[in-house]
């Protein structure tokens, strides 16, 4: 059975607990979600007001400087958002299919905005994506948790709705693996596997 341990419950200063360490019995299978009453209290929930916000909870990490030029060239990569370029007005337009597309793209705008290494070539969708993002009022799931033990044949999955795991050492051992049913960060100071 999985054991959720922690190392204290908080200072009497009324500082937060040390987050939840997680071990997985062999042949295990547990989902990590928001929703789950067991682990609520693991979860952060952020409501990001621009798309800066989400790239820095959910973008890539310690990016290096040299980059390919074909990782720079939006149009190989999402060809669709070089054709036009929006206004914030765009996405609030009468017409429902005119509306669709504009959020469409602005939803594609953002996926690339947080996960590219260089978003130079997106800067003129900011405005879109975060006028966008008032709009639909996104939130972000994130799980801190301690170590994260998972045994032989274990599973550990990542609900849709966990956007993020944030740990300090993962250890998988053997079949031990984690599965992400959505787009997850995992950021953990290390990842071992036997």
């Amino acid at each position: 059975m999985t054991s959720p341990t922690s190392a204290s419950s908080g200072g009497p200063d009324g500082a937060a607990a040390p987050p939840q360490a997680l071990r997985l019995e062999a042949n295990e299978k547990l989902v990590l979600s928001p929703d789950s009453p067991r682990f609520a209290s693991g979860y952060r929930q952020v409501r990001p007001q621009s798309i800066d916000e989400v790239r820095k909870l959910l973008g890539p990490v310690n990016v290096p400087d040299g980059r390919s030029r074909a990782e720079n060239l939006l149009a190989a990569r999402v060809p669709e958002l070089t054709k036009r370029l929006l206004r914030p007005e765009d996405l609030r337009v009468k017409d429902p299919n005119a509306r669709a597309e504009a959020r469409r793209l602005a939803y594609l705008a953002a996926r690339e905005y947080i996960h590219t290494a260089n978003t130079s070539s997106l800067k003129q969708w900011r405005p879109i994506i975060d006028q966008w993002l008032v709009e639909v009022k996104p939130v972000i799931s994130i799980f801190t948790a301690g170590d994260i033990d998972i045994a032989d044949g274990a599973t550990l999955t990542l609900s849709a709705n966990t956007h993020a795991l944030m740990a300090q050492r993962i250890r998988m051992h053997g079949s031990g693996r984690i599965v992400c049913r959505g787009s997850v960060k995992i950021s953990a100071v290390s990842v071992d596997g036997s």
